[in-house]
Formats: C-alpha cells, structure tokens, sequence
C-alpha cells in the first residue's frame, strides 16, 4: 500500500450519545430558562444553567477519552463553574450567556472530533481477526521485553500517522527510540519508529522518494509481516521496498502497542481497520 492510497477509517464511536448530550443538556437548559421567564415563573436560574455546566463535562470526558487530548475542552467545566456559579442581575442576560455558551460547546464538540480524533470506549479488548490477529500474536514472544511507555509510544506514533497528522510523528517516534534504549528489545522495532519518523517528514513536506531512504535489515524480517522487496526502483520509477518498509513499520509499531501496552487497545480498535487495510493492500 502506498503512502498516497492509505487514509484512515475509524470503527463505529460508542460515545455518540455522549457527543448528542452536550447540545440536549446546554440547549435544554437555556430553553428551560426562557420557558420559566416567558411564562413569569420565578426560579434561581442558576438550576437552568445546571444544562451548561453538565454539557461542560460531558465535554470534558469526550476530550479525556481521545488519544489526543483537548486542553480548551477538558477545562471548559471550570469555566461554566465561574459563568453560572453567581447568576447575572438581569434574567434576559443570563439566558443569552446560557445561550452562547451552549453555542460555544457545540463549536467545541465539532473542533474536538474533527481534530482530536474518534474517541475509544467500551470497545471489546478481544483479539484481532485475520492476517492481522494472526500477525499480532506472531509477534507476541518479541514484545515480551518491551517497556509500557515505548509500547504506549507506539501506539501513539501509529495513529498519529494514521489520522494524517505526519508534524507529530516524529516527536512521539523519537521518544519511542529513546525508551526502547536498553531495554532489550529486537532492533527492528527501533528501526520502525526510523523509518516512520522519516516517512512521515517526506509525506507532510511532500518530497519525492529519495534515493536512500532508512529500511529493515535482513535480520529482522521474521518480525514483519511482509518479506522485504528488492530495494530497487522500476521502469515506472516506482520503488516497491519504500512503501513496504513504511507498510511493515506501521504493523511492527501497531503490533507492539496492541501486546505491551492493553491500556492503549481501545485507542488501537479505532483504527484496526486501517491496519487491515495495510497488511492485505
């Protein structure tokens, strides 16, 4: 698969009756309010305003539950706190703050899916189907030494790459390497996070392919999932041992995240189809 076929799909999203509470409780609440006021009813609008400060963190757990996190969403609670907590003189105007912060959250719910990702709940830790399960548990005797955080890395830097976001990758690669230092670990899984760090820099800058470029070494090809290609460019210019040490580093990475690191497999499932779509293109 070549880096110009790969996009990314993400499983179904648990968290969608989440994501639609944050519009129902802000919304309800500011509706709520202009009931109460329209119809002379004369309540503490601080319990209307109730509706804004659970959208808030209702939010804030949608921008928890991501791999990428949220600053502005995940405090977005503190903030209702310090709108709603002493209520405005005028009732017209606390409604019409009511209004606009539920306004806010909703601009926020849309930025923080179409920017951190697809939130991973609830998912079936299980095991993987396929090529790609039967690859996974292959790899499983190899991972046995790898340290929780660089395992946690990789997990990180492949759906870094997955989402398209080709300016991190080298920052969470690098670390990778730097917790792999030592531990005793088979050098291919260094030499993934190599050759996505530059990958990942020739696609964001859309360079061409260069002639030298970082690959898996003969020695570790009983870790990939595909055999390693001729490293020599075609007729057409087209060089098949680039795009296969992309497509095995992605998988190495990806399989070593999914047996080292359990606490990322719900982040992991959301893009399984993704890896599928690797290891069978």
């Amino acid at each position: 698969m070549s880096q110009t076929e790969i996009t990314t799909k993400t499983a179904g999203d648990p968290a969608a009756l989440w994501e639609w509470a944050v519009p129902v409780f802000s919304f309800g609440g500011a509706a709520f309010a202009i009931l109460a006021w329209t119809s002379g009813i004369n309540i503490d609008l601080r319990f209307t305003a109730a509706g804004c400060v659970i959208a808030s963190v209702v939010l804030a757990y949608l921008a928890w539950i991501r791999p990428k996190k949220d600053i502005v969403a995940l405090t977005t609670p503190i903030y209702a706190i310090i709108f709603f907590a002493v209520p405005l003189d005028d009732a017209v105007a606390t409604i019409i703050l009511e209004l606009l912060y539920a306004v806010s959250l909703s601009i926020l719910l849309v930025r923080l899916k179409s920017r951190f990702g697809v939130a991973a709940i609830a998912h079936d830790e299980g095991t993987l189907a396929g090529r790609l399960g039967d690859y996974v548990e292959k790899t499983l005797p190899a991972c046995s030494t790898m340290p929780p955080a660089a395992a946690h890395k990789a997990a990180v830097t492949f759906m870094r790459y997955a989402a398209g976001e080709y300016a991190d990758v080298p920052i969470e690669a690098r670390e990778g390497i730097l917790l792999l230092d030592g531990s005793g670990c088979a050098p291919a899984f260094s030499t993934a996070f190599e050759i996505l760090t530059e990958q990942a820099a020739i696609t964001e800058k859309s360079r061409p392919v260069p002639e030298w470029y970082k690959q898996f070494l003969s020695a570790d090809e009983a870790l990939l999932a595909r055999p390693l290609p001729p490293a020599t460019k075609k007729v057409d210019g087209y060089n098949a041992g680039f795009d296969a040490a992309l497509d095995n580093a992605l998988l190495l990475l990806y399989a070593a995240a999914w047996n080292a690191s359990a606490a990322d497999r719900p982040h992991l499932r959301t893009a399984e189809a993704f890896a599928t779509r690797v290891i069978e293109g």
